[in-house]
């Protein structure tokens, strides 16, 4: 047998718009602005606990607020960094057990929201190692 190293070919860039990568620092948030003008992030209340949705692409948070019925009470899609969430996390979604990454809608109702729920200490630990930060 004979192995030979091919040369890598170049490719062409893809075209349409680009979508950042699940591994990007960047998700997205529902919110909306509450009574006194802040920052209200959409928690939704799971038979266990109280979770924050946080989903990769825009397209997902807006197929959550569509179908999840949240389409005219103000909600928005909200890029989030992962500075924003850590404040999220730390101040008006403190109370929240976990976060639910890129949930259905159905995942609320049939109970299966735990397939994609971490909880919030492990959730902020994941963003202040990628940080390089500690957690005490």
């Amino acid at each position: 047998m004979q192995i030979e190293k091919v040369p890598k070919q170049a490719t062409k860039p893809p075209s349409g718009p680009q979508r950042k990568s699940p591994s990007s620092k960047t998700r997205w948030l529902i919110a909306r602005d509450n009574a006194n003008g802040h920052l209200e992030p959409l928690c939704v209340q799971t038979e266990a606990a109280r979770v924050l949705p946080v989903f990769s692409f825009e397209e997902e948070a807006e197929m959550f607020l569509h179908f999840g019925g949240y389409e005219g009470g103000g909600w928005w899609a909200r890029e989030s960094s992962a500075g924003e969430l850590v404040s999220v996390l730390c101040d008006p979604c403190r109370d929240v057990k976990g976060v639910a990454l890129d949930p259905l809608p159905e995942m609320l109702k049939d109970g299966t929201v735990g397939l994609v729920w971490v909880g919030r200490e492990s959730f902020l630990g994941q963003i202040f190692a990628r940080a390089g930060l500690a957690v005490s």
